[in-house]
């Protein structure tokens, strides 16, 4: 298993598309990605062999093989795969729960970023939210933000 690992939500990452304009879907049936941030994520993966710990609520709509082919799909390869749910056992948690969760079963043994645009993570303790990389919902995984990950990840 992978000591760097990137907590990934999808929706504000990698799907940028505004709730005002009809969203595009591949044949897979989900949403396409934006593809600079699409792009981004790929290089964070391939400078740091991070593992993908799936945080987004579209987790539950598909299976880990199915994910697999979703973000490959993408131009995204992926090695290590997980949900956060496969990790530990959730039940009507907020996203920031959930993470707080992880953070505090894995944080010390896991070289770990956060990719999300939820205002909720803001509740974290300020000693988590360093690893917090907050992007922007209509712009996802920008190059700045791509640099503040591998920064995170790298230099740890």
């Amino acid at each position: 298993m992978s000591y760097n690992t990137i907590l990934l939500d999808i929706d504000g990452v990698l799907v940028t598309t505004p709730a005002w304009k009809k969203a595009e879907f591949l044949k897979d049936g989900f949403l396409e990605f934006n593809k600079r941030a699409a792009h981004n994520l790929k290089k964070i993966l391939s400078g740091t062999a991070a593992e993908i710990i799936l945080t987004t609520s579209h987790r539950k709509n598909y299976s880990l093989p199915e994910w697999r082919n979703i973000l490959e799909a993408r131009g995204i390869p992926v090695n290590d795969l997980h949900k956060i749910d496969d990790e530990l056992h959730h039940s009507g948690k907020s996203r920031a729960e959930e993470i707080l969760e992880w953070i505090h079963v894995y944080g010390l043994v896991k070289n770990y970023v956060i990719l999300d645009d939820d205002t909720s993570l803001d509740s974290l303790p300020r000693q988590y939210k360093d690893k917090w990389v907050k992007t922007k919902p209509l712009i996802g995984l920008d190059d700045e933000a791509t640099d503040k990950a591998m920064h995170i990840l790298n230099d740890a």
